[in-house]
């Protein structure tokens, strides 16, 4: 199939064999002559300048907006052709001997103009006379020197070429437009120029609300920026960036080419610089899988595949990849790119959309799995967040993503279940909207799209543990959502004895909440217990208690139902 074809041929391009890739490249052009991405990367392989030019003037015939190819076609064309000059010169027929009325027509216009070339050379001579006597005696006269070679050129003579149409980055124009053979770096303005500023030492989490598909923005306290996913095309995650203040992606990784994730991604690349790309390799015979590979080459992004040990370094963060191992399974899911990474004494993983093989294969193999922000497999299918895998990680807060009223029934009601049973606090695109998370070296804040602030700072499992007890029974309210939209999730947490046993109360104006979710559960070991329900969307509005007890002591709050 092509794109297998043309991701053989871009890996020999990437090898530095171009003399093989060019008879693969050619058989794609000639059975798909609308391939822009063939064309591109044939312009790569070729020699001769003819070939090139047709080789862009044909990307530009299916995408006449591509400025790089443009701006690549209008340099090649322009080029002074010095040696072929010469050659036409050595080689043009000899010219008849002039007539004597022709050489004395020649005689009197030579005379004429070296007449008039005297009279201005005397009329400069008295003008700069002039202009000497009343600025050049001046002490303080500006002085412009003129260039010369040994001087640096100053950056404001150098011309700059727009990245990509919605960007303000620039890059300085290069000989090509296409990637150089042995890997597909390009220069880019350094990233502390367009670096987002972000206010205090804080990462800042984005988990956005794209419907049925993923989505996540990682800015470090530097102000780079990681990309996973992107939900499907025409998902507006381009507009929930450019709302946040984005101007460039550092690194973006697409966890596996399914349109969900990637198909947004290809509008990202167009609309952003993008400085490199991550993916676990595998291609996809898809439209959308092309598109977004298209995208890749027109950014001029670096291009990696990734796999388990790799790590990323960017802005102080080490991105720890889990997964894939290799990419035998026969299931795309099973094959997503799985990060793990950490900020402070907060560590985040992120399962993609891999499921129960790949989660056992992670158990298998010893890694260390405990976090306190699990992005759960999968939109919380039952295909996923096996009790043995949740049990290694005991997330702390656990979050997934799903359009409202999904055809596929995510999430599933056991997976919540699972996921409540070790104590996670679960929050969902469908439930809670985009979700933000801002986290420092101590703890961490949630916000959600509905229903304003969360919750109040969270301490990680590591700080939790080291919080004494004051004296046995003592019980105090770590954090409640609220306010709460109906129709929502709500959370509890609070901190007592390890090993407590404890029930709570969540009261409405009609009588005490029966939801699934509010059963009787017994702290953890670090004393801490957590209960997570939904909100009733036929819930009056309003402020309404909640008590909890715990070994017999009592501890009431209130929440806000808006």
């Amino acid at each position: 199939m092509t794109p297998d074809k043309l991701r053989q041929a871009v890996q020999l391009i990437k090898a530095g064999n171009k003399q093989s890739a060019l008879p693969i490249l050619k058989e794609i052009v000639q059975a798909e002559p609308n391939n822009e991405m063939a064309w591109l990367w044939l312009y790569s392989c070729v020699e001769s300048s003819s070939q090139k030019k047709y080789c862009l003037k044909k990307a530009l015939e299916i995408n006449p907006d591509n400025e790089k190819a443009r701006a690549a076609l209008f340099k090649m064309e322009t080029a002074t052709p010095v040696v072929q000059t010469q050659q036409v010169r050595k080689n043009a027929p000899q010219q008849r001997a002039p007539s004597k009325k022709t050489t004395s027509n020649l005689k009197a216009i030579l005379m004429s103009g070296v007449v008039t070339v005297l009279l201005c050379c005397l009329f400069g001579v008295m003008a700069g006379g002039i202009w000497i006597y009343n600025n050049g005696l001046n002490a303080n006269a500006q002085i412009i020197n003129t260039p010369n070679e040994s001087a640096a050129p100053s950056a404001t003579f150098a011309p700059t070429l727009t990245l990509a149409p919605n960007s303000t980055s620039t890059l300085a124009p290069t000989s090509t437009v296409i990637p150089s053979p042995t890997t597909l770096v390009l220069p880019v303005l350094p990233v502390e120029a367009e670096g987002l500023p972000l206010s205090g030492n804080s990462l800042q989490f984005h988990f956005f609300d794209v419907g049925q598909g993923d989505a996540i923005l990682i800015q470090t306290p530097d102000g780079k920026t990681v990309l996973i996913d992107g939900g499907e095309a025409d998902s507006g995650i381009v507009s929930q960036l450019q709302n946040l203040g984005v101007q460039r992606i550092d690194l973006m990784i697409a966890t596996h080419p399914h349109s969900d994730h990637i198909g947004g991604l290809a509008q990202v690349l167009q609309s952003f610089p993008v400085a490199k790309v991550a993916t676990n390799g595998e291609a996809h015979a898809s439209s959308v899988y092309e598109h977004f590979i298209d995208g890749i080459i027109a950014a001029q992004a670096e291009f990696v595949d990734v796999r388990r040990g790799d790590v990323i370094s960017l802005g102080g963060i080490d991105f720890h990849i889990l997964n894939p191992e290799n990419n035998t399974n026969s299931d795309l899911n099973e094959n997503s790119v799985v990060v793990q990474f950490a900020y402070g004494q907060t560590t985040f993983l992120m399962m993609g959309d891999s499921g129960a093989d790949t989660e056992s294969a992670l158990l298998s193999a010893g890694l260390p799995l405990k976090a306190d922000i699990l992005k759960v497999g999968h939109h919380g299918s039952t295909s996923s967040s096996t009790r043995a895998f949740l049990n290694a990680v005991q997330p702390k807060i656990a979050l997934y993503s799903a359009g409202i009223n999904n055809q596929y029934g995510h999430p599933a009601p056991q997976t919540l279940d699972s996921l409540t049973a070790v104590g996670a606090a679960v929050y969902g695109t469908d439930q809670n909207g985009t979700i933000s998370i801002k986290v420092d070296l101590n703890g961490y804040t949630i916000n959600t799209a509905q229903g304003g602030v969360k919750s109040s700072p969270v301490l990680p499992t590591a700080i939790v543990a080291s919080i004494p007890v004051p004296v046995p029974g003592a019980l105090g309210t770590l954090s409640v959502t609220s306010p709460v939209a109906k129709g929502s999730n709500a959370t509890l947490t609070a901190k007592t004895a390890p090993n407590a046993s404890c029930t709570i109360a969540v009261h409405t104006k009609s009588g005490t909440s029966e939801a699934a979710g509010l059963e009787p559960k017994s702290a953890d070991g670090s004393g801490v217990v957590s209960w997570t329900w939904k909100v009733g969307a036929r819930t009056t509005s309003g402020t309404w208690k909640i008590v909890v007890v715990c070994n017999g002591v009592t501890n009431e709050t209130t929440y806000e139902v808006q």
